[in-house]
């Protein structure tokens, strides 16, 4: 019913975002979005920025090669590097908390005050549950990782839509670097590169926190020199 048409300046591209939501994926499919500026805010960004709607994951790297103009999307051929076997741990204990404990809870609740029958449904749901939730965060940990491949910073996660960026590495301004009480306690940090278009900032979860600024640092070289202790600053590529 809408026709949409974006000339995207080959000058304010800064990367592509390959996304494959749950059920896309299973089938094969897969959809291809430009990181670039000057598309507007961040919600018109992300409507704007459509390299190619849901296709054959073929076509969508084909195209996502074509915008970056590299003989293959460099996500495709580099083996990413896992994360620590923790944020494992974390997805399911996630996956647990907010979604199997409340409604286990909520259905004995019930089942207290109205009829036994919630009580067996209660039982029920938390066998059915976590092995879906396990898989789920088997699934989110496999999805996780991260490299980088000559200009690019290659960046992947998620289960329910697994996005994979590529990312030019001269075009991050800032890092930021965030942490929960537990992921400090799991010495995990979520790392977030700073750019001047897209959505204006890219996560990497559950990164290792005594490895982050030594690797943000080889990334986008420059932006934390000052903040390091001369001993420990790495050696750039």
């Amino acid at each position: 019913m809408t026709t949409r048409s974006v000339s995207i300046e080959r000058a304010r591209l800064r990367g592509v975002l390959l996304r494959e939501p749950l059920l896309l994926r299973a089938g094969g499919g897969a959809s291809a979005a430009a990181v670039a500026g000057g598309l507007g805010n961040r919600e018109e960004a992300r409507a704007r920025s459509v390299l190619l709607p849901p296709a054959p994951r073929d076509e969508a790297l084909r195209v996502a090669a074509g915008a970056l103009r590299t003989p293959r999307l460099p996500l495709v051929p580099v083996e990413l590097e896992r994360h620590a076997r923790v944020a494992l741990r974390r997805r399911m204990m996630r996956g647990m908390l907010l979604f199997v404990l409340p409604v286990t809870a909520a259905l004995l609740i019930l089942g207290a005050l109205l009829t036994p029958v919630l009580l067996h449904c209660a039982w029920i749901f938390a066998l059915v549950a976590t092995p879906v939730v396990w898989l789920l965060a088997r699934d989110a940990y496999r999805s996780l990782g991260h490299a980088l491949h000559g200009p690019h910073l290659l960046v992947r996660a998620g289960t329910f839509s697994r996005d994979t960026l590529a990312l030019e590495r001269d075009a991050i301004a800032a890092w930021t670097f965030s942490s929960s009480p537990f992921a400090r306690r799991a010495g995990l940090v979520t790392i977030t590169a700073a750019v001047a278009a897209g959505e204006h900032g890219y996560h990497i979860r559950d990164f290792a926190a005594d490895r982050a600024p030594a690797f943000a640092t080889v990334t986008a070289p420059s932006i934390l020199d000052e903040f390091l202790d001369r001993g420990s600053r790495p050696k750039h590529p």
